[in-house]
């Protein structure tokens, strides 16, 4: 299920599954994902997420803070970001990655993706 606001600046979707639950709203240069991102929902989230990042400019962040729970289907949705950012000619960098988020992506060699903690 989704449902969307549509604002001059903000734009967000939301992928419901009981009781998990995913956010994506695309403000300004910043793409914030708050919410559940595991198994269940992220199946099915290529298109809320290819609406986002049409939204938004040339280059962006997507900011992870907001992530409540996540598991290693974090990885698939953070690679389908930067394909689908590529396949737009945007670049897109990731912030507020959680340490557990971040020896994660260590693990996989994927620690470069994510910018430092400020």
């Amino acid at each position: 299920m989704r449902s969307s606001r549509i604002g001059r600046k903000s734009w967000q979707a939301v992928k419901t599954n009981n009781p998990p639950q995913l956010s994506l709203a695309a403000e300004n240069n910043r793409l914030r994902v708050d919410g559940a991102l595991d198994f269940t929902t992220v199946a099915g989230i290529t298109p809320l997420l290819r609406e986002c990042i049409a939204r938004l400019p040339d280059s962006f962040t997507v900011d992870l803070s907001g992530l409540s729970e996540f598991n290693s289907a974090v990885l698939a949705f953070m690679l389908d970001c930067v394909r689908l950012s590529q396949a737009a000619n945007k670049c897109c960098q990731f912030s507020g990655a959680t340490p557990a988020l971040g020896n994660m992506l260590t693990m996989a060699s994927l620690g470069d993706l994510v910018l430092p903690a400020q």
